[in-house]
């Protein structure tokens, strides 16, 4: 453990950042993970992912803290699950119980899916 961290480069902290603009940069980069994980376990039939659990949970909490129960599910359907079988986008389906109606959402992008949080958020405190 004596040269741990020797050739570890770390970046400075993105100072002035809104938290839509963490989210959106955190997100992403944990997309970009996942994707990687799925490409090298379908690619090169290497199983990582038992070795990336560790940080996957890790994030998931951190996420569960921050966001609570119902977000981070959506959060973490949206980096999971959102590529349908033949590789399209699923929707969404957002309920509004006030109007008793329903929406299929489109959310396609990291950026997209803070909006379409926020707007859960607006019609939660109605």
């Amino acid at each position: 453990m004596k040269n741990f961290g020797k050739n570890l480069k770390i970046e400075p902290k993105k100072k002035g950042l809104s938290e839509k603009e963490l989210f959106i940069d955190i997100i992403n980069v944990f997309d970009e993970c996942n994707q990687r994980t799925d490409d090298l376990e379908e690619t090169y039939m290497m199983g990582i992912s038992s070795y990336d659990e560790a940080f996957y949970l890790m994030i998931e909490n951190l996420l569960y803290i921050h966001y609570g129960e119902w977000k981070t599910d959506i959060i973490l359907w949206w980096v999971y699950d959102r590529f349908g079988p033949e590789g399209e986008i699923m929707p969404i389906e957002l309920n509004d119980h006030d109007t008793n109606s329903k929406e299929s959402v489109v959310v396609e992008t990291a950026e997209q899916l803070w909006s379409f949080l926020k707007r859960i958020d607006k019609l939660e405190s109605k």
